[in-house]
């Protein structure tokens, strides 16, 4: 299950990219830019700005109620089945559109095929989420077959998984992009809803064997202080991870929240002051790490 795929990528691992977003995630981040990745099935935007009230969606909805007159068309989340994407298949107006897609692995790497002309020394395939390796048995097709047509992988996760799943992504992958969100546990549960022990294991063996770059997502609250930042580099520099990324928040998504009907505590949130950024830039670089800001 795809959520979508992004061509001529450059946030997502060195060069020119083509990234294969899957949908899937156990982890339920408070500051989640793509909220339409959590759930591994098909899933419905509503966008209420372009719809004309004309009732088709109505016309072929099975459940009574999923489509809610009274709160003035909008989806009953708790009643819609969205699986069956009846509404999104007679909007004529874009009101309704489904998220998700099934592909083959075929077909994916059919689209990669397209841009490997593009790719040039240092581009290739990226595989993200949501979480990669929550589908882990498609990721490890797509890198097998991209590496049968020599195109260059990365894998983007969370490292929330199991030893096994890490083990098999392994030897098809040649960079990982590890996200880092706070080293301390509580703070993590906190705030992403799981503990961070199996993160921090699975980068430890991930680095044994594979280049590994660590992105930070810097969040109002979450991980800007410097003790934070200490800690990552002690822990960086303790199992020879060189490089991190560091992401400041953004509030891009808001659109993507309002249209899935969730509530995002984060919307209002506080931007990171520039200059903030880069005192965290220079405390990792003080510790020997490389670091690039925004990706």
């Amino acid at each position: 299950m795809v959520a979508h795929i992004a061509r001529f990528s450059v946030n997502d691992g060195p060069g020119i990219r083509t990234t294969v977003f899957l949908k899937g995630c156990q982890l339920r981040c408070r500051w989640c830019h793509s909220p339409e990745t959590w759930n591994p099935n098909f899933e419905i935007y509503f966008d209420a700005a372009k719809c004309k009230h004309d009732g088709k969606c109505l016309a072929v909805c099975p459940v009574p109620g999923a489509i809610d007159l009274e709160a003035g068309w909008r989806i009953n989340r708790e009643l819609c089945i969205s699986s069956c994407l009846k509404c999104a298949e007679v909007c004529p107006y874009g009101a309704l559109t489904k998220v998700g897609e099934r592909l083959t692995v075929t077909e994916v790497i059919g689209e990669v095929e397209r841009d490997i002309p593009f790719y040039g020394e240092g581009g290739g395939m990226t595989v993200s989420g949501g979480e990669s390796l929550f589908q882990v048995g498609f990721t490890v097709g797509l890198l097998k077959a991209a590496k049968e047509k020599g195109v260059r992988t990365c894998v983007d996760t969370s490292g929330y998984c199991s030893r096994e799943a890490i083990q098999s992504v392994i030897p098809y992958t040649d960079l990982f992009l590890y996200d880092i969100k706070q080293m301390d546990d509580a703070i993590h549960q906190e705030a992403t809803g799981v503990s961070n022990r199996t993160i921090l294991e699975n980068a430890r063996r991930i680095a044994r064997r594979v280049d590994i770059r660590f992105r930070v997502p810097l969040v109002p609250g979450i991980n800007d202080t410097e003790e934070f930042f200490d800690e990552l580099a002690k822990f960086a520099n303790s199992i020879g991870v060189r490089a991190v990324d560091i992401l400041p928040y953004h509030n891009y998504a808001k659109a993507k929240y309002i249209m899935l009907g969730r509530e995002n505590l984060f919307w209002n949130a506080k931007l990171p002051d520039e200059d903030i950024v880069r005192q965290f830039e220079k405390q990792l670089q003080a510790c020997g790490l490389e670091t690039t800001i925004g990706g």
